[in-house]
């Protein structure tokens, strides 16, 4: 299945910034069940499986596979593709 994984952390203001721009659009355009919102200050153990090391940042998975692990502004148009079954990446 493919996945987007958003770290995150309530203090961050930065990171309630990108969720407004970025990630609650892709939720509306590929849906809920694409999109894992992860805290990472509560779930470190992910967010280190991932070296997730700065806030916000996305990790897009197929199946187990990483396909991207940024931070950053992202595309949200490509990354609904991909969410939905195109292979863009």
């Amino acid at each position: 299945m493919r996945k987007l994984l958003f770290f995150h952390a309530p203090w961050c203001p930065p990171c309630r910034f990108y969720e407004k721009e970025f990630i609650l659009p892709l939720i509306q355009m590929a849906g809920a069940d694409k999109v894992q919102k992860i805290n990472a200050q509560e779930d470190p153990f992910t967010a280190n499986k991932y070296s997730i090391d700065k806030l916000p940042a996305v990790v897009l998975l197929d199946g187990e596979q990483v396909k991207m692990n940024r931070t950053g502004a992202i595309d949200i148009k490509k990354i609904a593709e991909f969410l939905e079954g195109s292979d863009v990446f």
